[in-house]
C-alpha cells in the first residue's frame, strides 16, 4: 500500500511538472534573452528559483499559455551603465525579465561595476506546443496605480455651474454622438488640469503637466513626486493628452513645468507647426533632457517591406490623431524617406493601441508611433510573430538627426522585443522637462537637482524610463534655451561628476 501511494505521488509530481515550464528551462531562456540584448559576457545568472505559475488570462481562445513566476539574481561580468541612451538600459532589462520597476534592485544611477548583483522578482509567458513549453515573452508589468494626486480642503463652488455640468454630462452619456462625447471628455480633462494646476500654485507647489493615465510621462512624473516628497517638496502630476496640451497649459500659467517632446517644444518656441496660430512661445525654457522616445514602425511580417522607404504606392499608415504632436514627428520621418501624405501613402487617424488590432486584421498596412522603448503594448503584439519592426533608411535617419530640431540617431538592440533578432535603425526624440522664464532661478535650480542628482532612483519609484535620466545626457537633444537656474545647477552637477571620475 505504501509503495502504491509513493508511486502515485511520484506520478502526480511528474504530471504537475509537465503542466508548467521547469526551472532549468526558465534559466536557459533567461540567459538566452539577456545574451541577445546585452551580449553573452554581460550577465551571469547566479541563482534562479521558480515561484509557481498560473494560467495566462491574455491568451487567445484555444491557446494554452501559462505565466511562470521566478526570482533571479544576476552578476555583472563587466561594467555597465544602464542609463545609457545608445544601448539597452534598465527599461530593457526590466522588460526582458518580465519585472516591474519596483521589483528590481541593484541598478545604480551612476552605473554598475563588474561584480555587482542585480535581483528581481520576474515572470515569463510560455505556450504549450505539442506537449512542450515554448517561451513566448516576458510576462511584463501592469501598474494599476494612478499618478499621485493631492486632496485639498473643501472649497466654496458655484452649485449652479456644477448642476449644469452634471446635466450636460448626463445628456451626452445618454444619447450624445461620439463627437459630442469626445468634446465633453476633452473639455473636462482640460478644466480639471487647469483647476488643479492653479490651486496647487496657490499652495506653493509644482504642478507638472505629464501625459495620459498610466503612460510613460505620467509614471515619470509620479516617480518624481515621490522623490520630491522625501525632500519636503510638493509636485503634483496632472493627467493630460500629452506634449501639445502640456505646452499650452504652461503657456497659460496653469502649470509650473511640463513634459514635452523636444521637436514639439521647438515648434512651440518658434510658433510653428500646430502652434502657428498662437504665436511664438519665446519665454519657454528647458530644465533638461530626460530620456529618448523612439520612432517605431510596425508592419505585418509577410508584407514584404524592408525599410520605411517601401511604404509607398498608397500604403495605409496609422499615425495617430491628426492634431497630436506625435503625428507631426512621424510625418517628418516619412518625408525624409521621400513619402508625402496623399501622394505616396494614406494617413490613418487610429490611435496606437487600437491600430495594432487593425494591422493584424489587414485594415492598415503599417503603424508608426513615438514612444519610450520597450513599449509594453507593442511588445505584447509582436509576441504573436505576425508583426515585425521596420527599420529606417540609413540616409534618412542621418538627415533627420542633422536638422537640429530634436531628432537624434538611434537604434533598437536585438532582443528588446519578441522575435527581434537584429538591431533596428531608427531615430529618437528626447523627452524634455520644460518651464518658463517666470520660474525663479532658485526654483529651477531646485527642480534640476531633484531630477539629476546621483542617487535619485526614479526606477525604484516606478519609472522604467526614468532610469535613463542622468546629468551626462541632460543637454542632449535640447531644442530650447536652458533656464538660467537650470544652467547653473547643471554646471555644478557636471563639475561634481567630472571630479568624481578623476
Amino acid at each position: 500500500m505504501l509503495r502504491f501511494l509513493a508511486m502515485l505521488m511520484l506520478c502526480l509530481s511528474v504530471a504537475a511538472c509537465g503542466r508548467h515550464p521547469g526551472e532549468a528551462q526558465l534559466r536557459g531562456d533567461v540567459e538566452t534573452a539577456l545574451a541577445a540584448s546585452f551580449g553573452g559576457d554581460m550577465f551571469r545568472v547566479v541563482d534562479l528559483a521558480r515561484r509557481g505559475s498560473a494560467a495566462d488570462s491574455t491568451a487567445e481562445d484555444g491557446e494554452a499559455r501559462r505565466v511562470a513566476y521566478y526570482d533571479v539574481e544576476l552578476e555583472l561580468m563587466r561594467d555597465l551603465v544602464l542609463g545609457d541612451w545608445d544601448d539597452p538600459g534598465a527599461a530593457s532589462l526590466v522588460t526582458l525579465l518580465g519585472a516591474g520597476p519596483r521589483s528590481i534592485r541593484g541598478v545604480k544611477a551612476g552605473g554598475n561595476a563588474a561584480g555587482d548583483r542585480i535581483v528581481a522578482h520576474a515572470s515569463a509567458i510560455y505556450r504549450e506546443d505539442g506537449g512542450r513549453w515554448e517561451f513566448v515573452m516576458p510576462a511584463g508589468f501592469r501598474d494599476a496605480g494612478h499618478p499621485r494626486t493631492e486632496a485639498g480642503r473643501p472649497l466654496r463652488t458655484s452649485q449652479g455651474a456644477l448642476d449644469t455640468l452634471a446635466e450636460i454630462t448626463r445628456t451626452v452619456e445618454a444619447g450624445g454622438s461620439r463627437a459630442a462625447q469626445n468634446v465633453l471628455d476633452q473639455e473636462l480633462r482640460r478644466s480639471v488640469a487647469r483647476i488643479s494646476g492653479r490651486l496647487t500654485r496657490i499652495e506653493q507647489g509644482y504642478p507638472v503637466a505629464a501625459g495620459r493615465d498610466r503612460g510613460e510621462y505620467a509614471m515619470f512624473a509620479a516617480a518624481l513626486a515621490e522623490l520630491a516628497q522625501a525632500r519636503q517638496m510638493r509636485i503634483v502630476p496632472l493627467v493630460t493628452a500629452g506634449s501639445e496640451e502640456n505646452l499650452e497649459l504652461l503657456r497659460n500659467g496653469s502649470v509650473v513645468a511640463a513634459l514635452a517632446q523636444a521637436d514639439t517644444a521647438h515648434e512651440a518656441y518658434e510658433g510653428g507647426g500646430p502652434f502657428a496660430g498662437r504665436g511664438a512661445f519665446t519665454s519657454l525654457r528647458a530644465l533638461g533632457s530626460l530620456y529618448p522616445e523612439f520612432v517605431h514602425i510596425v508592419v505585418r511580417s509577410d508584407a514584404g517591406f524592408r525599410t520605411a522607404a517601401d511604404l509607398k504606392n498608397g500604403a495605409r499608415i496609422a499615425l495617430g490623431p491628426r492634431s497630436s504632436a506625435v503625428r507631426g514627428t512621424l510625418t517628418r520621418v516619412l518625408s525624409a524617406h521621400g513619402l508625402e501624405p496623399g501622394r505616396d501613402y494614406e494617413a490613418i487617424d487610429t490611435r496606437f493601441v487600437e491600430s495594432l488590432a487593425a494591422l493584424r486584421r489587414g485594415e492598415v498596412d503599417a503603424i508608426a508611433h513615438v514612444i519610450g522603448m520597450p513599449a509594453a503594448p507593442l511588445r505584447d503584439a509582436l509576441a504573436g510573430r505576425a508583426l515585425s519592426l521596420l527599420p529606417l533608411d540609413a540616409g534618412a535617419a542621418r538627415r533627420l538627426a542633422e536638422t537640429g530640431e530634436g531628432l537624434i540617431a538611434a537604434s533598437m538592440a536585438p532582443g528588446v522585443y519578441p522575435g527581434q533578432r537584429e538591431r533596428v535603425l531608427t531615430v529618437a526624440v528626447p523627452a524634455l522637462l520644460v518651464t518658463t522664464e517666470s520660474l525663479t532661478a532658485d526654483e529651477a535650480s531646485r527642480l534640476v537637482r531633484l531630477v539629476y542628482e546621483a542617487g535619485n532612483d526614479l526606477l525604484a519609484h516606478g519609472s522604467a524610463q526614468g532610469s535613463q535620466v542622468s546629468v551626462g545626457t541632460a543637454r542632449r537633444g535640447l531644442t530650447l534655451p536652458l533656464h538660467a537656474g537650470a544652467e547653473r545647477a547643471l554646471a555644478e552637477l557636471e563639475a561634481r561628476a567630472a571630479e568624481a571620475a578623476r
